[in-house]
């Protein structure tokens, strides 16, 4: 008897193999997705895997590996691995038409816009004599919104371009509601001069209007940090980047919120395209997430200088637009664009920012 099993082993692993290698996989299929596809910066979501075995064929082993941004952290989960630059590995063993459906839980750290469906399947027979390795490419997208500053930062961020002035919105300045003088600006139209401020300081002063809501803001956001950046900034200037994309945030949640119509544009792009990125202005809840959504997918790099951007400007913004420039730093031919729109009568505010607040 032990002779014949003895005899009869070598032919039962020939025919494992032969098995193994002609029908392993077939019948399985295997499903990822998530539990919604957008969420803002420090939410949790669910990625969960499904996979069925369809066959008579029981599945000794089988690994399923992608790869997930190190800025999606994965909860530790049982048979679930986590190896170096982000890739993870689930390990499965599956009988007979059996299903198997798994729940990983997921903290969104920072924004972006994430493909999660992709996945490499490696399998083999019980003996481990033969593997097969399939890949499953699937369109599973999850975008992550910045978080906007919260109301202190933002305070902080107004007073310390405002002073002592009240905090308020950019939105348009009323000439009937006066709110004191301030030095004159290239640009700024001569009906606006105190002449008795002028006379008691001994220099060219103008009005400061207070503000009313009716007219549309947009928000041009430069996403360079200096005019000598390079096309991949360092950790220093993605970091001052980042703090500009929540700042704009911040400002078009308050603006949309308090019922004015707020576009974006700015001279960064979308991983997927070239072009750099323009919104018109509108005023709406889809209109805030298309904004938050277009903030998620900007890449660090630009499309074209801030300058030239301006200058395609031009004669495109709306005249009942005023405008709200969010910039890293400014030079000569960025001033000189400014005082082009300024001396075209539109309103223009630029706010140079940096991590600590607005100067």
């Amino acid at each position: 008897m032990l002779l014949q099993i003895v005899l009869a082993l070598p032919l039962l692993i020939l025919v494992e193999y032969f098995i193994y290698r002609q029908f392993l996989l077939r019948g399985m299929t295997y499903r990822r997705s998530i539990s919604q596809s957008t969420a803002f910066e420090g939410e949790k979501v669910y990625l969960v895997e499904e996979i069925e075995n369809n066959s008579l064929l029981p599945i000794a082993w089988m690994k399923a590996e992608s790869k997930i941004s190190p800025r999606l952290k994965l909860a530790s989960a049982k048979n679930m691995e986590e190896a170096q630059e982000g890739y993870h590995r689930s390990v499965f063993s599956i009988m007979p038409y059996y299903r198997i459906k798994r729940t990983h839980e997921v903290t969104c750290l920072q924004r972006g816009d994430y493909n999660v469906g992709n996945v490499t399947i490696t399998s083999g027979d019980i003996l481990g004599l033969t593997t097969k390795i399939t890949s499953y490419e699937n369109e599973t997208r999850l975008i992550v919104y910045p978080s906007p500053l919260n109301n202190d930062r933002l305070v902080n961020c107004f007073r310390s371009l405002q002073g002592d002035a009240v905090v308020r919105r950019f939105i348009n300045p009323d000439p009937f509601i006066v709110a004191g003088v301030r030095e004159y600006r290239p640009g700024d139209p001569m009906s606006a001069i105190s002449w008795k401020a002028t006379a008691r300081t001994n220099s060219l002063q103008v009005f400061k209007y207070d503000f009313t809501a009716n007219s549309n803001i947009l928000i041009l956001f430069n996403i360079d940090t200096s005019s000598k950046q390079d096309r991949f900034p360092n950790e220093e200037q993605c970091r001052q980047i980042e703090f500009g994309i929540h700042f704009c945030a911040a400002i078009l949640e308050k603006a949309i919120k308090q019922g004015t119509a707020t576009g974006f544009c700015t001279n960064g792009h979308f991983r997927d395209s070239s072009e750099f990125v323009n919104i018109p202005a509108r005023c709406s809840k889809p209109q805030l997430y298309t904004v938050l959504e277009a903030l998620a997918k900007l890449q660090f790099d630009r499309s074209l200088s801030f300058y030239t951007l301006l200058r395609n400007l031009r004669g495109e913004i709306p005249r009942d637009t005023d405008i709200l420039i969010v910039s890293l730093y400014s030079d000569e031919s960025i001033e000189e664009e400014i005082l082009y729109l300024r001396r075209e009568g539109r309103q223009v505010e630029v706010m140079l920012i940096q991590e600590g607040g607005v100067f």
